[in-house]
């Protein structure tokens, strides 16, 4: 074998190398958003509506894993999860994107936990409004519907919180009460209205 075949054999060795580069990183941006399994698509489906509300089942496949009473915090993937959908709804809606408050039972401490990791989600891309709050719960505007979460907003604003929801979804699984009045997207509050039960890797379940 002569020097030059070496020599040639080398360089494009290298420049086969450099060209795998691009294609590496491709690969690896893929598998960092490829969804956990921990998050089987969860979505924020809309179970019925009436005047002045809408029911969804807020990542509804979730009830189904098992769960016990005793906060768990959420799995790295659950929050890994929530982020990327969160800043995805952040670039979506840039200067659009509601602010919300999270309230909670003053009873429930595990509400509480709750509360304060889906605060801290929503800080990391300005979402949130401030601190979590125990503050009495008012009633929920829905007639004689109840659910474990509800959230006040205007008719115009459905369909971005509900794409705010999704994006939280990986934290919890329970039906979710919009109901509509005056209130203005940058002034949200979802209200934690029970105690929920949660799996292994974090994910509350309210049955």
């Amino acid at each position: 074998m002569s020097i030059r075949f070496v020599h040639r054999g080398t360089r494009s060795a290298s420049r086969l190398a450099w060209g795998l580069i691009p294609l590496a990183i491709i690969i690896g941006v893929l598998l960092l958003l490829r969804p956990p399994a921990s998050d089987p698509g969860a979505t924020a489906t809309q179970l019925e509506t009436r005047a002045g509300a809408t029911l969804l089942a807020v990542n509804a496949a979730g009830t189904a894993a098992p769960a016990a009473p005793g906060f768990v915090p959420p799995a790295p993937a659950r929050r890994d999860q929530v982020l990327q959908r969160l800043s995805q709804f952040r670039a979506d809606y840039k200067q659009l994107a509601p602010a919300m408050t999270v309230g909670y039972p003053p009873d429930s401490p595990d509400s509480a936990k709750l509360a304060e990791e889906l605060t801290r989600a929503l800080s990391q891309y300005g979402l949130d409004r401030g601190a979590v709050t125990a503050e009495p719960i008012p009633g929920d505007g829905g007639g004689n519907w109840s659910a474990p979460m509800v959230v006040h907003t205007a008719k115009g604003n459905e369909e971005a919180v509900r794409r705010l929801l999704e994006a939280l979804a990986p934290y919890f699984s329970a039906q979710v009460l919009l109901v509509f009045d005056d209130t203005r997207i940058n002034e949200l509050t979802l209200r934690i209205r029970a105690t929920p039960a949660f799996t292994e890797d974090g994910l509350a379940v309210f049955q």
